[in-house]
């Protein structure tokens, strides 16, 4: 029961800190943001302005819709949809269809610019669907789970990015991104004992792995953050300051950071169940065993993220295929190149991981088997 507590008081400050940390300023403001955005429901839809090109489109798209939120609740209003035959970027509205509008107030009159579907609602019910799933088949570790989701994504958007902004180098503060979040999601879903101790030390050894070789083998593949997207206009926003090489290996590592840390919890579990089932084990016959448990999820862990990365580029790999490009050109394009890296280095930061969690794990837990035994699910 007095780990139980512990645990929820965790949760509770996590949750507090998130909710504080949400409501810092936001680290831009320009005119952009003073335009008002609203819900509205297109009522009427007028294409006779665009023009084909092809299976997309340019010109500008007649919407008649209806705003459902703020002091201009219910009013009907003249909105533009505005093409430019990007295939990635446009969209096209349906009579009875929820979007979001920007709101243009001019002297006697209203207008809109609609800027995409609101799909909020959608979001919400995929993201409550996930946190019940968690709860009901991971108990408390997946309320920890859910709740780390969210602080993840927090910290990202507004204390990580706005940093970086700010200036601060990318590398540096992409390191200490890694370690506050890994700390947090493994405290949270273990909660604060020797287990989640191990997790972290473990996770943050390889990723450090990580970076190493991403620092080698980016020199060594004759690679930049060129390929990144959006990078050219983001440099030409800053006026060139962004490193886009330290950007290019923030992804890297921060990419493969979740999955390291997975994997060190894995064996940090493994080998707290040992523990468990035999407190007098040596510390040799339990690193031995979380190498045992570490060549498994090695196996499995190498493959998700060859295969992740692959369904990624899926239709970049139909394209070459069907018009016959020699694999040597494939293999050897910048984008190809730098997602075949990244995908090796990545592997090689679980690969180290598991023999150090397991090295980490075989001193710090038989160092302190009764603590390990006052461990609670």
């Amino acid at each position: 029961m007095r780990i139980l507590k512990k645990r929820w008081t965790y949760f509770a400050v996590i949750a507090a800190l998130s909710f504080l940390i949400v409501m810092l300023p936001d680290a831009v403001e320009n005119d952009i943001h003073v335009i008002p955005r609203v819900q509205v429901e297109v009522l009427e839809v007028d294409n006779s302005l665009l023009d084909p090109v092809g299976i997309v489109y340019n010109g500008a798209q007649e919407c008649v819709v209806q705003i459902n939120e703020g002091k201009y609740k219910g009013e009907k209003i003249q909105a533009q949809n505005y093409l430019n035959a990007s295939l990635d970027k446009d969209k096209l509205y349906k009579p009875g269809e929820k979007a979001i509008c920007m709101l243009h107030e001019r002297a006697n009159d209203l207008v809109g610019t609609m800027v995409d579907h609101d799909r909020r609602g959608v979001m919400f019910i995929l993201l409550a669907l996930l946190f019940v799933m968690l709860a009901i088949f991971g108990g408390l570790s997946g309320v920890g789970a859910s709740l780390s989701l969210v602080f993840t994504a927090i910290v990202i958007w507004k204390v990580y990015i706005p940093l970086m902004i700010q200036g601060y180098p990318p590398v540096a503060t992409a390191i200490g991104l890694i370690a506050v979040l890994g700390s947090v999601i493994c405290v949270l879903v273990s909660g604060p004992n020797l287990r989640a101790l191990t997790a972290i030390l473990g996770g943050f050894a390889g990723t450090a792995v990580t970076v190493i070789l991403g620092v080698i083998f980016t020199k060594l593949f004759k690679l930049d953050g060129g390929m990144l997207p959006y990078i050219v206009p983001l440099l030409s926003q800053s006026g060139m300051t962004f490193n886009m090489n330290e950007l290019f290996l923030c992804t890297i590592f921060i990419g493969n950071a979740g999955a390291v840390i997975d994997l060190a919890m894995d064996i940090s579990a493994g080998c707290t169940e040992i523990i468990s089932h035999a407190p007098n084990v040596t510390a040799k016959d339990l690193m031995k065993s979380g190498f045992n448990i570490g060549k498994m999820d090695i196996g499995t862990m190498s493959n998700t993220l060859v295969m992740g990365y692959a369904g990624g580029f899926l239709s970049m790999l139909l394209y070459f295929s069907a018009q016959g490009t020699p694999l040597v050109d494939i293999l050897n394009y910048r984008f190809v190149a730098a997602e075949i890296m990244v995908t090796l280095v990545g592997c090689f930061g679980l690969i180290s991981a598991a023999p150090l969690t397991s090295f980490i794990a075989s001193r710090i837990m038989t160092a302190n088997p009764q603590k390990m035994l006052e461990i609670e699910d």
